[in-house]
């Protein structure tokens, strides 16, 4: 009977221990903190890196929207006096040496395309001359033996740009690479191979 008794009392002792360890909460907040913070960290510096990718981007948008101005309202980058309808010159510059595919830069071609550089970076000041392409290609609007000739398409691309990352090289993201982007109006037909007015040594 006194054996019965003492089983029945270390029973109910042990179940009251673990009923009051159960319902204590003290340190409970610091414990749940302490899993929650991480993730919150983790998905605050994500919405940031999310929201400088969507910025770079954007940025590089608008400065192929910049550069596309520039150039329509620039002087041409290519020899443009052969331009026909269907064809195509391409341009781009590295080393500070402009080429051209289908045609032949023009004489202040890597004057102009300095111009076009340098307003493109005013918005996304890490491009560099080779990440811009400047295309002029040949339409049925205008005429070869007309005052300005053929008004050509004026396209700009904007190649291998990328947003380097900041939170996710932790995980072995170290970057994102943009896909390009490209904005084509149709571009004046004067001034084409025309050169810059020359600049007065009067100063006022």
């Amino acid at each position: 009977m006194n054996r019965r008794w003492l089983v029945t009392d270390m029973y109910s002792r042990a179940r009251t221990t673990v009923n009051r360890f159960i319902a204590d909460e003290n340190g409970a907040f610091v414990i749940e903190f302490g899993i929650a913070f991480p993730i919150l960290l983790l998905l605050s510096f994500g919405l940031l890196e999310f929201s400088l990718v969507v910025f770079d981007y954007q940025r590089a948008a608008e400065a192929t929207r910049r550069g596309i101005r520039t150039t329509i309202l620039s002087y041409t980058i290519p020899n443009t006096a052969t331009l026909l309808d269907g064809s195509v010159i391409r341009c781009s510059m590295s080393g500070g040496i402009v080429s051209c595919t289908g045609g032949s830069p023009s004489e202040f071609a890597a004057d102009q395309f300095n111009i076009l550089l340098a307003e493109m970076q005013q918005i996304y000041p890490t491009l560099t001359e080779e990440n811009v392409i400047v295309t002029y290609e040949g339409t049925n609007v205008g005429a070869a033996d007309e005052a300005g000739g053929i008004l050509p398409l004026v396209t700009i691309e904007l190649l291998g740009v990328r947003h380097d990352m900041i939170v996710t090289p932790i995980v072995g993201i170290t970057h994102i690479d943009f896909p390009p982007f490209t904005t084509t109006v149709l571009g004046p037909g004067n001034a084409v191979n025309v050169a810059p007015p020359a600049k007065s040594g009067k100063t006022k």
